[in-house]
């Protein structure tokens, strides 16, 4: 008999990040998009040099001309999925500890995670952010865009590990967290843990055999270490659902973290502050989870 699953819930203190949500396309922040896009246009027309005689301005890197700020180390790259199909993708850091950063729906794709990877880059984690097929700089392949998610994250994993990787962690903002946790039922090798911010369309299929069709039906076959998260003002998933899935899920080792209205939804439970860099207090807890799953 399976040992009683262990359950902590912990409500943690609203925190004072802006309240963001998805509006417009599922999963965008409001005015992510525009900011970034305008971010990396301006970016990518800037001088290299301004000010005047003697003053000049860094020249932004590949990445950040593309995603915006932070100014950091990264390489954009393409990724073949399991199915064979080319994904746009960024990879940065170093070392034995991997993390496939799995997108949200909508038009940030891979850039919206750009700022919490150069985070864990320079603490040294391998990243790996993509654009799933169909949407962003990724290609399409004949059929429904969503019959292969799980194949684009498998491809993600397999050249995570090609790089160094040894031990990989999931981790998924909105409907990228559902994704997670689907993938997670039937985890690549190497892949150790699952984190799942505000999972939400829980409902609906992103899946086909051998995965379970949706997040809330995968649950129950997780065996993996995972980390649930979601504000208590989220309007795209409430806590008493995401109780649920901490409920309903086979893990042995599960949490939840409870967040408070102002901390938003996806990504943005994670995103660093800038120019100061410094993470939401949700922060350091994902990355205590991501250390103990891939040390």
């Amino acid at each position: 008999m399976r040992a009683v699953a262990t359950t902590a819930i912990i409500l943690a203190v609203a925190l004072a990040v802006p309240a963001a949500g998805c509006a417009g396309p599922r999963g965008a922040r409001p005015g992510a998009a525009e900011q970034g896009s305008a971010t990396a246009a301006g970016a990518a027309s800037m001088p290299a040099t301004a000010g005047g005689p003697g003053t000049h301005a860094r020249t932004p890197s590949t990445v950040a001309q593309l995603c915006g700020p932070p100014e950091a180390p990264g390489r954009l790259i393409t990724v073949r999925a399991a199915d064979g199909v080319r994904l746009a993708a960024v990879a940065a850091g170093t070392g034995e500890r991997g993390v496939v950063l799995i997108p949200e729906l909508g038009p940030r794709g891979k850039c919206g995670w750009w700022d919490f990877a150069a985070y864990l880059a320079a603490r040294g984690y391998r990243v790996l952010l993509f654009d799933h097929r169909c949407t962003g700089e990724s290609a399409c392949a004949p059929g429904p865009a969503g019959g292969g998610l799980m194949s684009d994250i498998r491809g993600a994993v397999t050249r995570l590990r090609q790089e160094g990787a040894a031990r990989i962690a999931l981790v998924g903002a909105s409907q990228g967290g559902s994704e997670a946790l689907i993938a997670a039922t039937a985890p690549p090798r190497s892949v150790t843990g699952v984190a799942a911010l505000s999972a939400d369309e829980l409902t609906l299929s992103l899946a086909s055999r051998p995965y379970p069709a949706t997040a809330l039906t995968a649950v129950r076959r997780l065996r993996l270490p995972v980390l649930f998260a979601v504000a208590t003002a989220d309007p795209y998933v409430s806590v008493r659902e995401t109780r649920h899935l901490l409920a309903t899920a086979g893990s042995r080792s599960k949490r939840l973290i409870v967040l408070g209205a102002g901390a938003g939804h996806g990504w943005d439970l994670v995103s660093p502050t800038l120019p100061s860099g410094r993470l939401p207090a949700f922060g350091q807890t994902v990355l205590a989870f991501l250390r103990g799953v891939t040390s």
